[in-house]
């Protein structure tokens, strides 16, 4: 079962997650890959803190 900061961490990231997919997207727009990779690696290291948390 979550704590309450685990569930406060989640949220945290939750939103970072938001905020970069519309970072990616933009990136994807303009064709800036240095950008949209950076985006992508962000989003797969969220990923990975929230699976983590969720285990």
């Amino acid at each position: 079962m979550l704590d309450i900061e685990q569930i406060k961490i989640l949220a945290q990231l939750m939103d970072n997650a938001e905020a970069t997919v519309e970072t990616l997207e933009k990136s994807y727009e303009k064709n800036n890959a240095e950008e949209f990779t950076n985006s992508k690696k962000e989003i797969l290291d969220i990923q990975n803190k929230i699976a983590n948390i969720l285990k």
